[in-house]
C-alpha cells in the first residue's frame, strides 16, 4: 500500500492479486505485470493521487 500511496508503479503476477486485493490496491495503469513493470516504473501515476490523499 505504500508504494501505491507514493503514487508509484506496482510489477506483480497473478499470484499476488490476493495480496493487493487485501491492501485495498485499486487497479489503474501503475498496476502492471512484471513483464511491463521496467517500463511502467520510470513514472508516477497521479491520477492516484486525489484516491490516496487529501490535497488542501
Amino acid at each position: 500500500m505504500d508504494v501505491f500511496g507514493h503514487l508509484k508503479a506496482i510489477g506483480h503476477n497473478l499470484e499476488a492479486k490476493p495480496l493487493l486485493d487485501k491492501a485495498g490496491v485499486e487497479p489503474d495503469e501503475g498496476i502492471v505485470d512484471l513483464d511491463g513493470f521496467i517500463e511502467a516504473d520510470k513514472k508516477r501515476y497521479w491520477d492516484r493521487e486525489q484516491s490516496v490523499r487529501t490535497l488542501a
